[in-house]
């Protein structure tokens, strides 16, 4: 069994376990959801602050109902940490952080570059990773690709996939929220596109 077969397996089963970096408007949100699904979820941020907020159920984000996040982690389907040595424990990685603009007007890459990082050095094999964040066309390719491959001395298409779905929150609608908006995939590889559709 290969590893794009046996993460489709997980999928399948509910027994994957998704990692999410960046704990924000985007996050979040996109946490409770693969949580109130049934799926274990950890999630991931540098501000321990964030994560100490999440592991007791106080909510900082005004479009998750309290009870919501309080139900998660009081069932374990959602723990925060600034721990990302435990993105080994990942079957996907979803890369949710910011990309603000700098004083040029041009995205600031830093978070995605260090997301990267940490996902090169800890990600284990069959891992499928995905960008979430705004950013510019050809990131996931000529960007993100070559960081994770020589972090994790690991080949695309066949240790790891990569995609790109950008998020599509628009903050305070009441009607189109992280569950019902419509979602664009796209992957560099055949697998990476069924992997990607099976677990969104």
């Amino acid at each position: 069994m290969n590893y794009s077969e046996i993460i489709l397996d997980k999928i399948a089963d509910n027994s994957e376990i998704v990692g999410i970096i960046g704990l924000g408007y985007v996050g979040l949100p996109l946490a409770v959801n693969f949580a109130e699904a049934g799926i274990k979820v950890i999630g991931f941020d540098k501000n321990p602050q964030k994560t100490m907020k999440i592991n007791k159920g106080e909510n900082y984000i005004k479009d998750i109902r309290d009870a919501v996040l309080r139900e998660v982690v009081d069932s374990v389907s959602l723990v925060a940490t600034s721990d990302f040595s435990r993105i080994g424990e990942c079957d996907a990685v979803l890369i949710c952080v910011p990309t603000p603009l700098d004083i040029f007007k041009k995205p600031d890459m830093s978070y995605i570059e260090n997301a990267c990082i940490d996902i090169g050095r800890y990600m284990k094999p069959g891992t499928f990773i995905c960008l979430e964040s705004t950013t510019y066309p050809t990131t996931t390719e000529d960007f993100m690709l070559p960081i994770i491959e020589k972090g994790s001395k690991m080949k695309h298409g066949t240790d790891f996939w990569l995609a790109y779905s950008p998020e599509r929150v628009d903050p305070g609608n009441k009607k189109f929220h992280t569950r019902n908006t419509p979602k664009v995939l796209g992957a560099m590889t055949e697998d990476g596109l069924t992997i990607g559709k099976a677990l969104y």
